[in-house]
């Protein structure tokens, strides 16, 4: 009687830890939006891409990173898959609370640099973005990951607008526009987005120079 009573509250205690360290874990409820995006950014070409946090909470020291992963040949003839970091304008935020609008811009020194929906295509590349921070309310750590196939990354496109005034002149966010996106126009430089047909002979220049050698 001793011996069952010494192991039922032993199983007691460990099943009550149990049950509470698996309902105290903070689920991160952390949108992305469906569609990566190339467009210019004050006339450099810039990838952006959306994050909101669904929950009503805050995540601390939220910090983002972004990895591409492309397909190339070794001078032997194998195939490698090659990931490479992409260095954001901003990488860290003190607080995420709604929405975040991240973005690498695309110079000389870029992986993106270059290439064209065509070289995405054929290069194979994917975006791997993941975000790490702490939960304000729980204070554990959180995170969530997403990928972007070469699909779903447009060019000429950027996410819109979510701010809207309002009769007083205060600042509203509408999430309901997160997911939409506006088309912007095309330029001599980057030619893609509204009215794009009359670059068609500089995007053909700018595929052949992308092609991998």
């Amino acid at each position: 009687m001793t011996a069952e009573s010494v192991v039922g509250l032993l199983l007691t205690a460990l099943v009550t830890g149990l049950v509470f360290a698996k309902f105290s874990r903070s689920a991160a409820r952390v949108s992305f939006s469906q569609w990566a995006t190339i467009a210019p950014m004050d006339g450099v070409p810039t990838l952006m891409i959306r994050v909101g946090n669904d929950r009503n909470n805050r995540i601390i020291e939220a910090e983002l990173r972004v990895a591409l992963t492309r397909t190339e040949k070794t001078r032997e003839g194998t195939t490698f898959y090659r990931m490479i970091d992409l260095t954001l304008t901003r990488s860290r935020a003190p607080v995420l609370s709604r929405g975040w609008t991240v973005m690498h811009t695309i110079t000389a020194d870029s992986p993106l640099h270059g290439m064209t929906p065509a070289s995405l295509r054929e290069e194979e590349v994917e975006l791997l973005v993941t975000l790490a921070g702490v939960d304000d309310l729980t204070l554990q750590p959180t995170h969530a990951q997403n990928t972007y196939l070469d699909a779903a990354i447009l060019w000429g496109r950027r996410h819109a607008d979510m701010l809207r005034e309002l009769p007083d002149g205060s600042l509203a966010m509408d999430l309901s526009h997160f997911h939409e996106l506006e088309e912007t126009d095309a330029t001599a430089e980057f030619p893609y987005g509204h009215g794009a047909a009359q670059f068609g002979d500089a995007a053909e220049q700018l595929g052949r120079r992308a092609r991998p050698r």
